[in-house]
């Protein structure tokens, strides 16, 4: 493997030293727009990509914000990283993904090396889209790196820690109320695990509704991926003497995925011999055949939110440390914000 260019190449190919190409590099003072634009000229010919750890350690800019996320394949984080990202750019900050759950499937020994990664690459704060364990939100402390919740919620212990969600209790009661004036009797949702903590409000809403709509409820449990879903509603549909219910309610975007391959291959016409609604709206959710009924939790909004909230805590550790105080992470009441929702109403429900 080729040798990658040093600092101290790119000062030898400038013909300048490697403080002054250290300073162009880093936008300093004390260089000259020419000198500035030779050294970047030289590093993008070399192919130098500066260590942006390292300048952390040394100078603590704080100017990397990790987003911890748990199954990318979900279209949720789509819209959701969009906010995040371009409300970064405001204060010259840049997020990194890092995805605890790449194939829908949790496992805890991930968690705690990502987090031990983000340590020791000297994050300046954490977005978290599932529910961190307690040591690690201890070691997050320990280091004064903020940490920020989206669609999920901290373990109880944390009880300062910001948190942006979607009120996901009268989100299911208005999929059940919409199901329920259809007239629908039989219902089966499609869940993905409870790790992921917003599933226990939807599970409850679905349920509170189903109660007060006469209507019967299966709750089947999934992993988070869409061939969990498809082989979960396969192996529930196939258990002899099973009908087909009259609505399927999909808890996120891979449980749509996979309750829709699974209709599709056995010919069901949706919504005449069954309704589907699901969780998250999507770019493309208007223009499948039939156009789905989706409840939409604009995640982008909640990204800006998180987003703006964590640029404020950073900002004030930057100050305290300018002020020689500790940079301890300063939360607020008001940083735990729970958000409405739509329920965009298309075809796939009957209407």
């Amino acid at each position: 493997m080729a040798r990658k260019p040093t600092l101290r190449d790119v000062s030898r190919a400038a013909g300048l030293s490697v403080y002054t190409v250290s300073r162009a590099l880093s936008n300093g003072d004390g260089v000259s727009a020419a000198s500035r634009e030779l050294v970047l000229k030289v590093a993008r010919e070399l192919g130098y990509v500066p260590n942006r750890a390292a300048q952390e350690l040394r100078k603590n800019t704080r100017s990397s914000v990790a987003v911890v996320t748990a199954s990318t394949s979900n279209y949720y984080y789509i819209d959701l990283m969009k906010g995040i990202q371009r409300t970064l750019r405001l204060s010259d900050r840049t997020a990194i993904v890092a995805d605890i759950a790449a194939e829908g499937v949790y496992t805890p020994e991930l968690e705690d090396a990502t987090i031990q990664d983000l340590i020791q690459s000297r994050t300046a704060g954490v977005i978290a889209t599932l529910t961190l364990a307690p040591h690690n939100m201890k070691l997050l402390e320990d280091w004064d790196i903020p940490v920020v919740f989206v669609d999920s919620i901290p373990h109880e212990s944390a009880t300062r820690v910001p948190s942006i969600t979607t009120d996901n209790f009268s989100a299911s009661m208005k999929v059940g109320a919409h199901l329920g004036e259809h007239g629908y009797r039989d219902w089966l949702f499609l869940a993905y695990p409870a790790r992921w903590s917003t599933r226990a409000e939807r599970e409850r809403g679905i349920r509170a509704a189903a109660l007060k709509y006469g209507a019967g409820i299966e709750v089947i449990e999934s992993e988070n991926d869409v061939e969990s879903a498809y082989a979960t509603l396969t192996a529930y549909l196939d258990t002899p003497g099973r009908a087909l219910p009259r609505a399927v309610i999909a808890g996120n975007n891979p449980m749509l995925h996979g309750a829709l391959r699974v209709l599709h291959a056995r010919g069901v016409r949706i919504p005449d011999d069954v309704a589907v609604v699901a969780f998250d709206e999507f770019a493309w959710a208007a223009l499948l055949d039939p156009p789905l009924t989706v409840l939409n939790e604009d995640s982008e909004t909640i990204g800006v939110i998180a987003a703006q909230t964590l640029t404020r805590i950073i900002d004030d550790q930057i100050k305290a440390e300018l002020r020689g105080d500790p940079p301890t992470p300063a939360y607020r009441p008001e940083d735990r914000r729970e958000l409405s929702s739509d329920l965009i109403i298309r075809r796939s429900c009957g209407c």
